[in-house]
């Protein structure tokens, strides 16, 4: 791996741990790569995936991490670029699935208002829609959380083969299906505290639109992968 003297801190030690920590260790680092790990590759579609981070200090996190040699940076036809992992930063996929893993199991807390960040929630769910459940034609789904900040209230996820998108503004299609509920709802049914059934029922969750829609909604959304993972406490 290649990387300039300043581009982290050293911890001064010869142990390979220590070395592997200054370079993966560093705050939001760690996040960077998961979001590199699960597909994306532009800018934008990284800081998607942790919203509460600056752009600055992710292009400084994108600049370390080639400079290590985890990732490099290709020229796009037309303009632009995109961020590939190397054969460095795909081993590194084993121990981001382990850190899911072990948190699940031994760390993680239950969903509060202040970790229900709705721009999370709705790109991780964007990535897990069970697409081959989805019906022949474009389906919209707004999704209106109550109380959260301005700007993160309302969002549309347009669902048609082979793959979901996520809207932020009103895409301009018909909205065939609405769901009302509050962020910390959604992220606890996605993380698998809850039963979207149960919150269905409990009116937690509550969807406007036409009957066979909304009887689908629920084939068409997976939970979190360490769902399955059950917690030691």
């Amino acid at each position: 791996m290649r990387y300039r003297e300043d581009t982290m801190r050293r911890y001064g030690q010869f142990c390979p741990v220590a070395q592997a920590a200054e370079v993966i260790a560093e705050r939001w680092t760690p996040l960077v790569i998961r979001e590199l790990l699960s597909g994306s590759r532009r800018f934008n579609d990284i800081q998607r995936g942790v919203p509460l981070m600056s752009s600055a200090l992710l292009a400084k996190r994108l600049k370390t991490l080639e400079l290590c040699g985890i990732i490099e940076r290709r020229s796009l036809v037309g303009g632009g670029h995109e961020y590939h992992l190397t054969q460095a930063g795909e081993e590194l996929r084993p121990w981001v699935e382990m850190m899911g893993v072990w948190g699940q199991r031994w760390v993680r807390r239950p969903v509060s208002p202040e970790e229900a960040d709705p721009a999370l929630l709705m790109w991780d769910m964007r990535r897990s829609i069970n697409v081959e459940r989805l019906p022949d034609k474009r389906v919209v789904v707004r999704f209106d959380f109550r109380e959260a900040p301005k700007g993160k209230r309302s969002w549309w996820l347009v669902l048609a083969r082979p793959e979901a998108d996520l809207c932020l503004h009103d895409p301009g299609f018909e909205v065939g299906l609405t769901v009302r509920t509050d962020a910390v709802a959604m992220a606890s049914v996605w993380v698998g505290d809850l039963d979207l059934l149960g919150a269905i029922r409990t009116r937690l969750i509550m969807l406007k639109g036409p009957s066979h829609l909304r009887r689908a909604f629920p084939s068409w959304l997976s939970l979190s992968p360490l769902t399955e993972v059950k917690s030691a406490r």
